[in-house]
């Protein structure tokens, strides 16, 4: 009895069979993954590589896209600078919407992390070319809110015109006291002691025979204008203010159109300047993206 006992309970040949095809399925199991995980790590640090080199590939190719428009934009400006006739070329091609798409680490990690100088100049080039995000609306904001502050202060210095015709030809119709043609010039005559009228009508005859301000009865020259005309004009009206009524409207109108030119004046320079500032800007980012190709 003990001896069937025995038998029935101890390990024979099929056990241990069984037990040592267990251990090699285990064994062998852990070498196929192993080899696999090597194998699939080597593959995800050549795809990493691989990946890196098609980022910083596709950035310098971004970055060349947008230097010639660069350009473009910078003599479009200087061609409006010089001739101030308020047409400006705009370049819409010059956009950085493709920072978005860029990995920076991968490309901070392909020139690498241990290079100083070099990561010093992708941080410089990179905020160089965030300044670029606004820079269109920025450019077509400032030119929009230009025009229409100068044409404000043009609408006021057009009153001029006042001074030189129709108020003026009102005042000589009124006050005259002959009118005679020379020339086919038509020449009024005043009362000797219309002393305001005689000053006012020998400077309106001067200006319209002056080549420096007027051509054909058309006006070539603000600045002469404003310089033998219009501030001599209220030199000589404020001389019979209170006194004469007409003076004091002319004195008036005068200085209008002389605070109306020197508004327009000085916001025209701080435009200039605005796009000066824009053009030194585009030029940083130009170098900063040709160092960083080169």
């Amino acid at each position: 009895m003990l001896q069937l006992l025995f038998q029935t309970t101890s390990p024979n040949w099929f056990d241990f069979l069984s037990l040592a095809v267990t251990v090699l399925s285990i064994l062998g199991a852990y070498w196929i993954a192993e080899n696999v995980y090597s194998r699939e790590k080597g593959d995800k640090k050549v795809e990493d590589i691989s990946l890196q080199y098609s980022e910083n590939e596709l950035f310098k190719n971004n970055l060349k896209s947008i230097l010639q428009p660069i350009s473009n934009q910078i003599d479009a400006i200087e061609s409006y600078l010089g001739k101030k006739d308020f047409k400006m070329k705009f370049y819409p091609e010059i956009q950085v919407d493709f920072l978005q798409f860029v990995s920076i680490k991968d490309i901070y990690r392909k020139h690498g992390f241990n290079d100083k100088e070099k990561i010093q100049d992708i941080n410089k080039l990179m905020t160089s070319l965030y300044s670029l995000y606004d820079f269109r609306e920025s450019l077509r904001s400032e030119i929009r809110t230009y025009i229409e502050k100068y044409n404000y202060h043009e609408e006021k210095f057009y009153s001029y015109r006042l001074l030189l015709y129709t108020r003026y030809f009102e005042l000589c119709n009124k006050r005259s006291i002959d009118i005679k043609f020379e020339d086919g010039i038509k020449k009024w005559s005043f009362n000797a002691e219309d002393k305001f009228m005689t000053d006012y009508s020998k400077l309106t005859l001067d200006a319209f025979h002056d080549e420096e301000i007027m051509s054909n009865n058309v006006l070539i020259n603000r600045n002469k204008l404003i310089e033998k005309f219009v501030e001599p004009l209220s030199v000589i009206s404020a001389k019979y203010i209170p006194e004469d009524y007409n003076a004091i409207e002319i004195n008036e109108i005068s200085n209008e159109v002389i605070a109306a030119f020197q508004d327009m004046e000085y916001i025209t320079s701080k435009h200039f300047e605005v796009l000066n500032g824009f053009i030194e800007s585009l030029n940083i980012v130009k170098e900063k993206i040709n160092s960083f190709l080169n």
